[in-house]
């Protein structure tokens, strides 16, 4: 597999997978996986699922107030993604500090911007009832548009990620626009049974017994449609996953109704095969939604598929799913009886599951996105064995940075030996730090697999944490850090004199990546050796050459390091380097989604 992408969802929850924004978080992970990606999901659940064809890594807490928990930063530092993506709401964007993570983040949007008309369909008792379904929602309808492009700036976030037009098209009239959407996909519906009998069709609401959902508009509209005449059924499968007073206020409403003896109530949290054996065998969907509090409804998906109509309320996030399955949706409360009595007398049709079933094919424009630009890096590092070409690609690079209007600062890391004089001085005396000639060429040689190695890890922990706040941080106030040496180069110098090399590459790696200024991208540079020897024959004569290279790719394995193959032209270098850093300009796939 090529490439690690991370989720950083929140609640993932093995009891909670069915349902959104799980299932999209969940869906996304197995889309990539499908397309070549690794993928982790990393999640505060206490009892996440197990057996997922990905990883699934837990941490106490996701976030602080406005910043990612130590516990997060310390995961993703570990796991080195090359992308991440994080399951987020609109009131979020008031916490852009959360998703300063180290890597290209991508914003996957759980929700759509609300408008206080919205929640007029609600009465406000209502409301009241259950406004801790709607009170972060009611929240972000009262966001100014300026505060969440504010907030959409600030976080540094490369793109969003939707699963309605409806929510894309809101957040563009907000001035946000940076963005792509995907269709929820979800599991092929059961084969419908057979009629027997005499036939009368059965009218189906699924889901919680809320207003927001409309189970109140369900059961008006069929009494209304059987008093004008419709003979019918109304099946309601209540998912007791609200208050429980909910579900008994709703239920001694169905008491009440004068068709009580024609309506069937199931409550309980049914199985995926029972659900979908009862959605096949519905006639007509009933889902009168006034408000989706996560996008999108993936009943109205499921009833879509078994070909029966579905019935809706005009409501932003849910029509566009309906319409496309040639749904009934009506403009008001008062126009859904007469919707019903339309939908009774229709056949079912035939609907293509292409589109609707297949994860692999939903997530293909995040396969397509782009890593962060160079405008919101911190830093460049080519490393990699000399002679490899990184002062060359380093320097034409940022030619084409001031070119795109870029600034940029070079910063070159190499032999800085503040607190480590003085044991290099010892050893010089004692023969373990020497001069060899070979090929007429002065080679430098540390023989410290020995006394020495400890003392000196220790001294150049300290130095490569002086360079980074004494050289590297104060260069980055001044715009993007390009660097064709970085500590990460004299760590594996150390390395390689040491033979400590899971202490260095497996634990303290991380770390020196994280003094970088960031978000960093740093890309191990490799070339062939006899390529090498025709322009840097010296390089060549380093008798650790071969261990050098590896204990490199052992480096880029650990950390996720994109690897740039410098085997052929200076410009095809420069266009895998480009496309790296996301200066190349973006595919005409990923320019259509935008």
């Amino acid at each position: 597999m090529t490439g690690h992408d991370v989720l950083v969802c929140f609640g993932f929850e093995q009891d909670r997978i069915r349902r959104q924004p799980w299932h999209v978080a969940r869906g996304i992970a197995l889309g990539l996986r499908a397309r070549g990606r690794r993928v982790t999901m990393l999640t505060d659940a206490a009892a996440p699922p197990a057996g997922e064809p990905f990883a699934v890594a837990s941490v106490p807490r996701l976030f602080g107030r406005d910043e990612p928990t130590r516990a997060t930063r310390e995961a993703l530092a570990e796991l080195r993604p090359e992308r991440i993506f994080v399951v987020v709401g609109i009131h979020e964007f008031l916490r852009p500090g959360r998703f300063r993570l180290g890597a290209p983040t991508f914003l996957v949007v759980a929700a759509q911007p609300f408008r206080l008309g919205d929640f007029l369909r609600i009465a406000p008792l209502d409301l009241w009832r259950e406004r801790h379904l709607l009170g972060r929602a009611l929240l972000g309808s009262l966001l100014p548009g300026a505060m969440l492009r504010r907030g959409f700036r600030a976080s540094g976030a490369s793109g969003l990620v939707f699963v309605s037009e409806a929510a894309k098209a809101r957040f563009a009239e907000l001035g946000i626009e940076a963005s792509v959407t995907i269709h929820p996909q979800v599991e092929p519906p059961a084969a419908p049974p057979a009629r027997v009998g005499t036939w009368i069709p059965t009218i189906l609401y699924s889901g919680p017994p809320l207003a927001l959902r409309g189970a109140d508009l369900a059961l008006q509209s069929f009494e209304y449609a059987r008093a004008a005449g419709l003979t019918a059924r109304l099946q309601l499968l209540l998912r007791p996953d609200d208050r429980p007073e909910a579900t008994q206020r709703f239920l001694a409403r169905v008491e009440r109704s004068p068709w009580r003896a024609s309506i069937e109530v199931v409550t309980g949290m049914l199985s995926a095969d029972e659900m979908s054996r009862r959605l096949s065998a519905a006639d007509v969907h009933l889902l009168p939604f006034r408000v989706t509090v996560s996008d999108a409804p993936l009943v109205v998906i499921e009833a879509g598929l078994t070909g029966r109509p579905v019935v809706v309320l005009d409501t932003a996030g849910v029509t566009e799913f309906a319409r496309a399955f040639d749904g009934l949706v009506a403009a008001s409360a008062d126009a859904l009886p007469d919707a019903l009595r339309q939908a009774c007398s229709r056949p079912r049709q035939a609907v293509a599951a292409q589109g609707w079933t297949r994860w692999e094919q939903a997530v293909a424009p995040l396969a397509e996105l782009a890593p962060l630009g160079p405008e919101r890096l911190g830093t460049v590092a080519l490393i990699g064995i000399d002679g490899a070409g990184k002062s060359v690609l380093a320097q034409r690079l940022q030619a084409r940075l001031a070119d795109a209007g870029h600034r940029s600062t070079h910063v070159w890391s190499r032999f800085r030996n503040y607190l480590s004089k003085p044991l290099l001085a010892l050893a010089r005396l004692t023969g373990h730090n020497r001069k060899l000639v070979v090929g007429g060429v002065k080679v430098g040689v540390h023989d410290f697999e020995n006394r020495y190695g400890r003392p000196f890890v220790f001294l150049q922990r300290i130095d490569l944490v002086l360079d980074a706040w004494l050289r590297v941080r104060p260069a980055s106030a001044r715009g993007l850090v390009v660097m064709d040496r970085c500590a990460l180069d004299q760590l594996v110098d150390v390395a390689v004199d040491t033979g400590l090399d899971d202490e260095l590459i497996d634990r303290l790696a991380p770390r020196l990546f994280a003094l970088l200024p960031q978000p960093a991208k740093v890309v191990l540079v490799e070339r062939e050796p006899l390529l090498i020897g025709r322009t840097r024959p010296d390089a060549l004569m380093d008798p650790k050459l071969l261990r050098r290279r590896a204990v490199y790719r052992r480096l880029a394995a650990r950390l996720g390091l994109p690897v740039l193959l410098n085997d052929g032209s200076i410009e095809a270098a420069d266009q895998q380097l480009d496309r790296i850093v996301g200066l190349a300009p973006p595919s005409d796939a990923l320019r259509a989604q935008g």
